[in-house]
């Protein structure tokens, strides 16, 4: 039999009733439908496999709008016994499940960093919640995928003991001018796959570049793919910007869009506040207005900007972008800051640039002859409030 039913499209077996009503009950394919502001239909999910008693139960598959796919036991319409889910960035866990969690034995792979982990798990919610029968991906999935993700991390660092003070301390790296893309590039590449915070010392040409502008910003400005001042957002511009109730979100936008056209990395600039260069204890901390937190909004600056493979691989980034370029993007991060025509370089295709990197760069010039031990604290007192370090 072939019926819809509230947006539910079903065609399989069927037992009917006296009164001429139909059980869903042996194999079959349902489709679950909605429709958009505009009146548009879309498939919501598709589940084929077995029905008992007008129930998903049994062997099956479910597939979300997503790309999220579940494949194997359903027992009233919850995950249950053994099964695969696959997020759509590839990360997948498989093994024992109970009632729709993730129960029991099983394996996670992170498709974020190559991880793969086995585990024995009690109740770890699957990302999806239960309506009407069928199952609707939870809009946080992939939130609740990453603190999964760090809590293996959390267990595994628990069975060798706390992370060392080593561990712990930021990494620093110093280089030459013509040398900070390829140390950026290194940053974003090598895990934990950080985004970098640049800064300059004295001995640095105060500004230089095609743009004139001050160090080290101008260093990121070198090559053909080198940030540029539409993909260059000045935080002290921006809080200015928000102090007059204007509408400084979308400066924020329009970077990250610029960014993503034109395969520059996008940079976050903190100014000098003219604090005395020779200060033994300089890096005091910047204006509160400052603060990151002040400016973390989903559609404008992502927290994502701060886990790149996570805002490509998760399609956060196609937001971002005009409705006739989403979906152009690949879907790999390669982590590059490219200082020279490198576009493409490591998927081996001129035509495809990998997506927009991105950095933080800090206006305040450092005294030259800083030992690492100096800086690091220097970075710490001046931005330990206002970015993740």
């Amino acid at each position: 039999r072939c019926f819809r039913t509230a947006g539910q499209i079903y065609y399989g077996d069927v037992v009917e009733a006296d009164d001429g009503g139909c059980t869903r009950h042996g194999l079959g394919i349902q489709v679950v439908t909605a429709a958009t502001v505009s009146g548009e239909n879309v498939i919501w999910g598709r589940y084929k496999g077995a029905w008992k008693n007008d129930k998903m139960t049994g062997t099956g598959s479910y597939r979300w709008s997503d790309g999220s796919n579940y494949e194997g036991g359903f027992l009233d319409g919850r995950p249950h016994g053994n099964g695969k889910l696959t997020w759509p960035e590839g990360s997948s866990y498989d093994g024992a499940w109970a009632n729709g969690e993730m129960n029991g034995q099983g394996s996670f792979y992170s498709a974020y960093d190559d991880l793969q982990c086995m585990a024995c798990l009690s109740g770890i919610a699957s990302e999806c919640m239960m309506a009407v029968g069928s199952m609707l991906p939870d809009a946080a999935n992939r939130a609740v995928l990453r603190a999964f993700k760090l809590a293996l991390y959390r267990h595994q660092l628990l069975a060798g003991g706390p992370p060392t003070d080593e561990d712990m301390k930021l990494s620093i790296e110093f280089c030459n001018p013509d040398d900070v893309c390829e140390k950026a590039t290194a940053a974003l590449r090598t895990p934990p796959f950080r985004v970098p915070l640049i800064l300059a010392d004295s001995s640095v040409a105060a500004f230089g570049g095609v743009h004139s502008s001050a160090a080290p910003l101008w260093c990121l400005e070198a090559g053909e793919y080198g940030c540029s001042p539409s993909t260059t957002v000045h935080l002290t511009h921006v809080a200015t910007e928000k102090r007059r109730k204007r509408d400084y979100p979308q400066l924020f936008r329009h970077a990250i869009r610029e960014a993503l056209l034109t395969y520059r990395p996008f940079c976050l600039v903190f100014g000098d506040d003219g604090e005395e260069l020779g200060n033994p204890q300089g890096g005091e901390p910047m204006p509160a207005a400052f603060s990151l937190d002040e400016f973390f909004e989903p559609t404008s600056l992502p927290v994502d900007i701060f886990d790149l493979q996570h805002l490509h691989n998760s399609g956060a980034a196609e937001k971002f972008l005009p409705a006739e370029k989403r979906g152009m993007r690949s879907s790999v991060l390669s982590g590059s800051i490219r200082g020279g025509d490198e576009a493409g370089a490591e998927t081996g295709d001129s035509e495809a640039p990998p997506p927009a990197d991105a950095a933080m760069v800090s206006l305040q010039r450092l005294p030259c002859g800083l030992e690492e031990e100096d800086v690091r604290a220097r970075v710490v007192r001046r931005f330990a409030e206002h970015v993740p370090l």
